[in-house]
């Protein structure tokens, strides 16, 4: 966080800048708790959020944070997810409406299983999304590259 600071100060020295440490699920370690880091004589401070003790409503009034939302501070991410689903069915421009089903869809396998996920979000919205189809560019090289080695493998073995 320091050395991001210090670039960004170089780079920006005329800017005031804000650095947030964003934690989604809760966790054990000491290290969520931390808003500082010293070393020497060098202290950096920065902010800390608890995802899951944010108020579901805040992530519910921005579109930006909807994929959030699952994660916030709810007895029922389920639930949730499903009012989510019907704010993401309400936005009118369609690239948006895709690019925050496909975000909510990832960003909520943190907190559900994916057959409640795909259960309640339509994943025709998700396919024109791209992110989604950056993921499945990405799925599809691997599986042609994949092919092309087990190919090469097995003309080797045969001789050709």
């Amino acid at each position: 966080m320091a050395d991001y600071r210090l670039r960004l100060y170089r780079k920006f020295p005329e800017k005031q800048i804000h650095q947030v440490v964003i934690y989604l699920t809760p966790s054990q370690s000491t290290l969520v708790n931390e808003t500082t880091f010293s070393i020497g004589e060098l202290t950096h401070h920065f902010q800390v959020i608890h995802l899951w003790e944010q108020p579901t409503e805040t992530f519910q009034q921005y579109q930006g944070l909807l994929p959030f939302a699952p994660l916030s501070n709810t007895n029922n991410p389920e639930e949730t997810l499903r009012q989510v689903a019907q704010q993401i069915e309400n936005i009118t421009d369609k690239t948006t409406q895709s690019n925050v089903a496909a975000s909510t869809a990832i960003i909520s396998g943190i907190a559900l299983n994916k057959e409640i996920i795909q259960r309640l979000l339509k994943s025709e919205i998700m396919k024109e999304s791209v992110i989604y189809q950056e993921i499945l560019l990405e799925g599809i090289a691997k599986g042609e590259a994949r092919g092309i080695a087990k190919g090469k493998a097995e003309g080797l073995t045969k001789g050709f």
